[in-house]
């Protein structure tokens, strides 16, 4: 009984765990599915918003660089939004099927969504910073697509290399970017578009030109840099179909046509677009038909495409424009579609290879369907988008010359080769030997659904939706290209003409090369041709680079501080020196108008300064610096700067609080090895010109009449602006609360790095044995912490503030910490020093993210004084007080512990 009782108990606990199992695989289902849904919704928003007339949107971000978030859709960026967004949604449920088993699926698709997101700033940026932060953001997150597989060394190194190669053309660029927005005089893309004609006229005109060039010859693929996207094929494959489809690779492509208006009139465009797109386009589909694996087969198709939309772009007329964007139409759909096939035909084989692969057509049938519709879309069969793009394509090259019509013919014809070779191979039964082992996996519909919607929406484009094609997205975008052109609406029938001769040629051929295909390759291999090699180039000059960063390292990087000083200080002193300009008048003259103390004070630093070079011992040493410092401290006196030299009094104060704590660890001066008279000469020498230069610098500045408006404007705007009296205080937590907030930081981030650096001690901390100093260190601390608290509430109107008043804080638990032990101190502070510093930086941010609230700039002050004597401003100097006491004191604690 018991034991039928314990069966229906596990029974019972066993359907309980299948059904949370099942609640749990649906809302990780449920989870997954928001990827393909955000896209989704994205695609419908844009169709939603888009009108052929242009839809804008700006918001300022930084005026001071004339950086605004401004996008537009127009013509040209509603067609490429809309192939990221809705190959975006049909790639994101591929994903879902091809990489459930994937144990880091969850990073892919966020990956895959940042890339996406990239993608569409790209195109809708209408601010040429603003394009290049998302250019380089698509740089980014590809290289994280390509390299998702890291485990793969050879997976590592095509997605460096594809982030070296756009990376450095997004930087040249960005230079180009900029040159154009000088000339221009803004970089507003509607603006910069309307300036075309002054523009063309620039001296900067063709240095513009060729960086921008170069910027979309990398990101597209354009030879010589056409090898990175074949290597990008290391990516999983739902990456490959998203990112030769519709995505990175036509980055460069959108920026050619974005700023067509700008360049095309000039022949160094149209020259070196159809030069180097029409090299490419042949170039690579010949070394597309030396490929043996189906996806390299693609990846190099995919540079075909490139290469010949690049030469179109260069034509640029009407016919050559209609034919480009249908292209990239007709590509974007096949060409994904191609990609997601043959990564079903290798989930089913587990291989690529075309010459093992053969008779899979029973087992992945839509696969083939789809595989099918997009084959004879990128042959050129009508009706389908890629012949509508062949047909224009011809008559813009009979425009031109017969040279461009042979050489459309002849890529074209490799390409109906390579698409044979692609279909037929694997699929046909006709092949000697059993059919290639496969798995049914067409069991899952997220597996085929998505390339068989592609062939079906490119059937329908041409077949129903000419019309809304030519309304909504070829005119539009021919206009955008060309704003002056008039063009006609693209046809599916002319009759018999030229270009239809020459498109059912190249049918022809394309089979006919086909047929000999085998006998071309074995030829190939018989001869032993071997084609350049572009990725031995490129490993060539990295390896060379570095070799050479490595010889430049071994010849700088010595190890030794004294050389890297002697080096930094040579280069200041050399860039100083060019800066100088004696003149004896204003030198002499300024110097009769001094007055005795201020020698006395010169001197005194001088001496100094002797003493500290000449010293022999390291108390004279350290006493003989701290004399400089306080010199300093009264030179800020003299000429009225209460604030700052109250600062420096504290800082050297707090100086020699460091020194004594590291005195015991440095070694006597008498035991350090001593320089050459060589040596020291040169170093003597460097240190004169240095301060030669500067005093002249100096001299030469304060001659010059002073600008007095910006003192003015904090004078008059600090008590009515600021709510303070004491202006450097008003400065720095009000008007420049900015840099202020970034320097605590800083103080926070050096303290954690001067910790981190540090190594446990064995010594055991001794405290100044003195009653004497015991009983008042204890009075003075506790009268110096009040102080602190005094100067810091006084700071907004008296000399003070949250910086001066944290140091004296930290000078009074120093003297604590010298009389009792570190862990008094620490037992006193009641939480870890780098917690109250967190803590008051995050003060600091609450402060100014409280203007946020009130529709104002961050960190702008408020004020309630008509309820209490409270604003921001005191709250982020609270901030600012309790940061430095944490950051400096954290670091003078872990110093006395670890190194004592």
């Amino acid at each position: 009984m018991s034991i039928n009782l314990n069966i229906e108990k596990a029974a019972l606990t066993s359907n309980k765990l299948g059904k949370q199992g099942e609640r749990v695989n649906l809302q990780s289902s449920q989870l997954f599915a928001l990827f393909a849904v955000f896209p989704l919704s994205i695609f419908l928003s844009i169709l939603y918003l888009y009108s052929p007339e242009g839809v804008a949107w700006t918001a300022s971000w930084v005026p001071s660089l004339g950086l605004d978030l401004s996008f537009r859709l127009d013509g040209l960026s509603f067609l490429f939004a809309c192939l990221i967004s809705g190959i975006g949604t049909l790639v994101q449920i591929y994903a879902l099927a091809y990489l459930r088993e994937y144990p880091n699926r969850l990073k892919f698709h966020f990956y895959l969504t940042a890339f996406m997101l990239a993608m569409l700033g790209v195109v809708l940026s209408n601010n040429v910073l603003l394009l290049f932060v998302f250019w380089e953001l698509t740089t980014i997150t590809s290289y994280l697509l390509i390299g998702f597989n890291h485990e793969n060394p050879t997976t590592r190194k095509n997605a460096l290399q594809s982030l070296l190669i756009t990376g450095a053309g997004g930087l040249a660029m960005l230079a180009g970017l900029i040159l154009l927005g000088n000339m221009a005089e803004s970089y507003q893309l509607t603006t910069i578009l309307q300036q075309a004609s002054v523009i063309h006229d620039h001296a900067l005109f063709v240095p513009s030109l060729l960086l921008i060039i170069l910027g979309a010859f990398t990101k597209s693929a354009q030879f010589p840099f056409h090898f990175w996207l074949p290597n990008a094929m290391a990516a999983p494959t739902p990456v490959s179909a998203y990112l030769h489809s519709a995505t990175m690779v036509k980055a460069g492509i959108f920026l050619l046509a974005l700023l067509s208006p700008i360049y095309a009139h000039s022949e160094v465009w149209f020259y070196t677009l159809t030069t180097v797109g029409g090299f490419t386009a042949l170039w690579c589909a010949v070394l597309a038909l030396k490929q043996t694996d189906l996806k390299l087969m693609l990846a190099y198709s995919t540079t075909v495409v490139l290469g010949k939309l690049t030469f179109l772009l260069g034509i640029g007329t009407d016919l050559a424009l209609k034919s480009a964007l249908m292209l990239i139409v007709a590509h974007s759909m096949y060409k994904a579609g191609l990609f997601m096939v043959i990564g079903n035909i290798d989930k089913a084989t587990g291989t690529r290879e075309v010459g093992v692969l053969r008779g899979l057509r029973p087992v992945l049938q839509i696969s083939f369907v789809a595989a099918f519709i997009a084959a004879l879309s990128t042959s050129g069969v009508p009706p389908l988008p890629g012949f509508l793009s062949k047909e224009y394509m011809y008559k813009a090259g009979l425009e031109v010359s017969s040279l461009a019509v042979l050489l459309m013919l002849v890529v074209n014809a490799l390409t109906v080769t390579l698409v044979l070779a692609l279909l037929i191979k694997p699929f046909s039964r006709k092949y000697q030997g059993e059919p290639t082992p496969a798995k049914p996996i067409e069991v899952n519909k997220g597996l085929w659904l998505p390339p068989i919607t592609l062939a079906l929406v490119s059937v329908l484009a041409t077949v129903l939706g000419l019309g809304w094609l030519n309304e909504q997205v070829i005119l539009p975008g021919v206009t955008s290209i060309a704003p002056i052109s008039e063009p006609e609406p693209l046809k599916l029938w002319h009759g018999i003409n030229l270009p239809l001769v020459l498109s059912a040629v190249t049918l022809l051929l394309g089979v006919s090369v086909y047929k000999i295909y085998p006998w071309l390759l074995a030829q190939w291999t018989r001869l032993s041709i071997t084609l350049p090699n572009a990725n031995k180039v490129f490993d060539g000059l990295l390896k060379g680079m570095m070799a050479f960063a490595s010889w430049q390292t071994n010849l700088m990087q010595r190890k030794r501080m004294s050389f890297y000083g002697l080096i930094s200080f040579s280069a200041l002193a050399v860039l100083l020196v060019s800066q100088v300009h004696i003149s004896s008048n204003v030198m002499f003259s300024q110097l009769v108008d001094a007055k005795f103390y201020e020698f006395a004070v010169a001197l005194l630093l001088i001496v100094s300064t002797v003493v500290v070079i000449v010293s022999k011992t390291k108390l004279l040493a350290v006493a003989a610096l701290g004399m400089i410092g306080f010199m300093t401290t009264l030179v800020f006196m003299i000429y009225s700067a209460p604030d700052v030299a109250k600062t420096q009094l504290l800082v050297e104060t707090l100086m020699v609080v460091f020194l004594v704590l590291l005195m015991r660890h440095v070694p006597k001066l008498a035991t350090v090895r001593q320089h050459s008279i060589k040596r020291k000469t040169l170093h003597a020498v460097v240190a004169s010109v240095i301060g030669f230069a500067i005093t002249m610098l100096l001299i030469n500045i304060t001659s010059q009449p002073m600008d007095t408006s910006v003192a003015e404007f904090f004078s008059n705007n600090s008590v009515p602006g600021g709510h303070g009296r004491n202006i450097v205080n008003v400065i720095l937590v009000d008007f420049r609360a900015f840099d202020t907030f970034g320097e605590v930081v800083v103080v926070v981030m050096a303290g954690l790095c001067a910790v981190s650096l540090l190594k446990p001690g064995s010594v055991t901390y001794k405290n100044i044995q003195s009653l004497i100093f015991g009983t008042a260190s204890h009075i003075v601390a506790a009268l110096m912490l009040v102080f602190s608290l005094y100067l810091l509430m006084r700071g907004h109107n008296s000399p003070g503030g949250g910086f001066i008043g944290a140091l004296i804080a930290v000078i009074g638990l120093s003297l604590l910490m010298f009389a009792e032990s570190p862990k008094y101190v620490r037992e006193r502070l009641h939480f870890a020093p780098f917690s109250i510093a967190m803590f008051g930086v995050l003060l600091s941010f609450i402060a100014g993210v409280i203007s946020l609230l009130f529709n104002l700039p961050f960190l702008t002050g408020l004020w309630w004084k008509d309820v209490l004597p409270l604003g921001t401003p005191l709250i982020f100097d609270i901030g600012i007080y309790l940061g430095v006491i944490g950051g400096v004191m954290g670091m003078v604690l872990h110093v006395s512990e670890e190194l004592n």
